[in-house]
């Protein structure tokens, strides 16, 4: 099967009966640019459809996320009503912060401004300098979590429980569930072709094919058709992705050697 992106084009290019490309990179033939501009969005399109809990060679647990926090170096006179809190940060003008372990300042506060990526300013008189640590938060969610690069958040966990009120802004996973760390299973964000099943690659130069049809000829016939093959081949490929497991080998060795 394929293991190149110029090779999977192909594919699709065969199924429309057109020419193969010599490279899908070429800045200079037509069809290879327009396989180039169509392939990354087909492939993610693909990644992250499929199977509802994600095709198995592309899905992947992180556990033990710590929750989203900042440790406070030093607290400084801002003006006389605010104070700048020293702190490596990803807050923003507006976000809400509660601050902990501290003396004189725990509690919720709206930041005023960000200056820096190492500070912030809050709405709070100056007191005295310490550390502590700092918490994004908001109106509808308390904790935030990081997520790692991927294509798409299939669940966030705490304990082996599915926390059911997670919502997923930007970079970020936001739920009240969990205060300190969760697991999350995420499909990953694969480029490397030569890690697609052969079944894969199948439904990508079918996905491929349609797009490619559609935008050179438009013609509704062959897109109807490749649409048909391409719901079969993609039945099958989820059928092939759920045979991917462990299975374990019945062995009679124990009840032989008693015999």
């Amino acid at each position: 099967m394929a293991t190149t992106e110029t090779a999977i084009c192909n594919l699709a290019l065969q199924k429309m009966g057109q020419l193969p490309i010599t490279s899908i990179d070429s800045a200079t033939d037509i069809l290879s640019i327009k396989c180039h501009n169509i392939f990354d969005q087909c492939r993610d399109e693909l990644l992250i459809s499929g199977p509802r809990q994600g095709w198995k060679f592309a899905k992947m647990t992180y556990h033990d996320i710590d929750v989203n926090s900042y440790s406070i170096t030093a607290f400084a006179l801002a003006t006389a009503t605010t104070t700048t809190v020293t702190a490596t940060h990803g807050l923003v003008a507006g976000d809400m912060v509660t601050i902990d372990g501290t003396t004189n300042y725990d509690g919720e506060y709206k930041v005023e401004s960000v200056s820096t990526t190492v500070s912030f300013v809050i709405t709070k008189t100056f007191v005295a300098t310490e550390t502590g640590t700092a918490y994004w938060t908001s109106d509808d969610y308390e904790y935030r979590y990081a997520i790692p690069t991927c294509k798409k958040v299939i669940s966030v966990r705490s304990g082996g429980i599915d926390l059911t009120d997670w919502v997923r802004q930007g970079d970020w996973i936001l739920t009240n569930q969990e205060s300190s760390e969760v697991d999350m299973t995420i499909i990953k964000a694969i480029t490397d072709v030569t890690l697609f099943p052969d079944w894969f690659v199948r439904v990508l130069s079918l996905k491929l094919a349609i797009e490619l049809t559609y935008n050179l000829t438009q013609d509704l016939r062959s897109i109807q058709l490749l649409g048909q093959e391409l719901d079969l081949a993609m039945d099958k490929a989820v059928a092939m992705d759920e045979s991917e497991k462990y299975a374990k080998e019945y062995s009679t060795d124990w009840v032989d050697a008693g015999r």
